[in-house]
């Protein structure tokens, strides 16, 4: 085989081999150019064009849908087959269950902690998307002397008909000597009858499934508009049909020219009788006709004389009933909401309904995991910048996948967990979702006899001092595990406790209002991380007894706290 020669910095020949061995491991890869960053290239992101929907060869259709405004989109949530879709997309993103994911235990604590109180909030700020497509959102910040950092409070949600995008003009790339081209980026949200926009960093912008940079999102209920206008028209002529047909008209038939002697002297002519008869006919009433026959007829009660009928529908209720259901389900299809979610197949399969619901699941972990894009990038990322760094370790919304698979096998690992005594059950926890209490069974041994005899934990109901004890076992390990992990390091870590809110819960269990509780809460951190910083501080080499001794005087000073509260 030939030696193989490459070119070295002064461009002179060597072997292959050579320049290998003398150079460094990384010589031999060198990294592409990189591409261009930022804002340099694309459209510039603002409303699509609209097009008008043809047939083939040319023909409009009856509607074009890219005329619709907010208002039409306004008009048709009040339908209730539109309420029930809408609601139930909301409700189910609402009782999503999600957890943060940081590095830093801190960081992770503190969003965690900040998100659950303002989730309803958050959620109910963002449900205007699910019908006119776009939510502007102004986040309010406020100080939380509790935890002495900034929390996002408030979502005051806008009108979507009252706000639009602020734009900012920037710079794209062009070749050497040409003109760039101007980018348009989201600086804020402008709402009429305000005269500075609100700045980027106090909005959300939600938009719903964003297509081609168009910032006020995806209408769901676009598609839903002709199956939407189609029932309101049938119902308001089913309405009018069964008042007609409800009360049908009478039709009445008399002789014109014949003269009805009245019994007072007077006559009038059959056709003048008849309708009077039949202005007096009303619910439950009764008429009396005259039994004369017409010439000639024989037998048939259709000839005589003067007659009543009905002007009766051949058409029935159940016409309307069933065309007004197949709308229902084009709306229901139209925002994608499977139509056995909200009622029973007409075949009454079980499977068939746990199918439809599967799916919908599917897009519900869709529209969640789309709306967690935003809430990372305009809301969790901007709270680690403003409390710690924007070197911080990024904290993110992770939510867990609705679906009945997930659930079984969640089931099954845990089931495998607890029977090997790898994990327990919290039985406080457990009598919560059941809603009622259940004590813990625990071994107890006779002193006598050295049997092993079943008892019941004496825990008072469930509101005795052990309930704190048990959240500072769970400090006093998580710090353990928190010191083993960076002793090297000691001085350097970032020490939390956590529990704050299960602690502070037990508080109220043991009595005290949510003020007080909140108070005694806020000042053991207070006091505990005071402890930490200082302890931390001092390094791994103040402790000749090692983590081992830096773990009993922090839990010395834990049973201080337990006695005095």
């Amino acid at each position: 085989m030939p030696e193989l020669f490459v070119a070295d910095k002064n461009n002179q020949a060597q072997p292959a081999s050579t320049w290998k061995a003398s150079q460094p491991s990384n010589a031999l890869y060198r990294k592409a150019a990189p591409p261009r960053m930022g804002e340099q290239f694309g459209p510039s992101w603002s409303d699509p064009n609209s097009a008008s929907m043809q047939l083939p060869g040319g023909g409009i259709m009856v509607f074009d849908l890219e005329k619709l405004t907010l208002q039409d989109f306004r008009a048709m949530r009040n339908h209730y087959q539109i309420n029930i879709s809408l609601s139930l997309l909301s409700f189910m993103i609402h009782q999503v269950d999600w957890r943060i994911e940081c590095e830093d235990p801190v960081i992770k604590e503190f969003v965690d902690q900040n998100l659950h109180e303002v989730w309803t909030r958050l959620i109910r700020a963002i449900s205007p998307a699910f019908w006119s497509g776009y939510a502007p959102i102004v986040v309010q910040y406020e100080n939380d002397g509790r935890m002495g950092k900034i929390v996002a409070n408030k979502f005051k949600d806008i009108a979507p008909e009252n706000a639009r995008v602020n734009w900012k003009e920037v710079d794209g790339y062009a070749p050497q000597g040409s003109i760039p081209p101007k980018l348009r980026v989201f600086d804020g949200i402008k709402v009429d009858g305000q005269t500075h926009p609100v700045p980027p960093e106090n909005s959300l912008w939600y938009p719903l499934l964003m297509e081609s940079g168009d910032y006020y999102g995806r209408k769901m209920l676009k598609p839903a508009f002709p199956s939407w206008f189609f029932s309101q028209i049938i119902h308001l002529y089913a309405n009018r049909y069964f008042e007609r047909f409800g009360e049908p008209t009478p039709i009445g038939r008399a002789p014109f020219d014949e003269e009805v002697d009245q019994g007072d002297g007077s006559t009038k002519s059959g056709r003048e009788v008849m309708i009077d008869v039949l202005a007096g006919l009303k619910n439950r009433g009764s008429v009396v006709l005259p039994s004369d026959r017409a010439p000639g007829a024989v037998g048939d009660s259709s000839d005589f004389e003067y007659q009543i009928h009905y002007l009766e529908s051949q058409m029935r209720g159940a016409d309307f009933e069933r065309y007004l259901t197949r709308l229902d389900e084009e709306m229901s299809l139209g925002i994608f909401t499977p139509v056995l979610l909200y009622r029973t197949a007409d075949v009454g399969s079980y499977n068939l309904g746990e199918a439809h619901f599967q799916i919908f699941l599917v897009m519900v972990n869709s529209l969640v995991a789309d709306l967690g894009e935003y809430i990372n990038r305009y809301l969790i990322d901007r709270l680690v910048d403003f409390n710690f760094s924007p070197k911080a370790p990024r904290a993110r919304f992770a939510p867990r996948k609705h679906g009945k698979e997930v659930q079984a096998t969640l089931r099954q690992i845990m089931m495998a967990m607890v029977q090997s005594e790898r994990a327990t059950v919290d039985v406080e926890d457990l009598g919560e979702a059941l809603g009622m209490k259940v004590h813990e069974i625990v071994q107890m041994t006779d002193p006598e006899t050295g049997k092993s005899e079943p008892g019941q934990r004496e825990d008072d109901g469930g509101r005795s001092p052990a309930n704190l004890s048990r959240v500072m076992d769970s400090m006093v390990g998580r710090i353990e595990g928190q010191v083993r992990k960076n002793w090297d390091e000691l001085e350097d870590a970032k020490l939390h406790p956590g529990y704050s809110r299960r602690f502070e819960s037990a508080l109220m269990e043991e009595g005290y209002e949510e003020h007080q509780a909140k108070s005694i809460t806020s000042s053991l951190y207070g006091r505990l991380g005071q402890f930490l910083d200082e302890t931390t501080g001092l390094g791994s080499d103040a402790y000749p007894g090692g983590a081992d001794e830096f773990i009993r005087n922090f839990q010395k000073l834990v049973d201080t706290e337990v006695e005095t509260i």
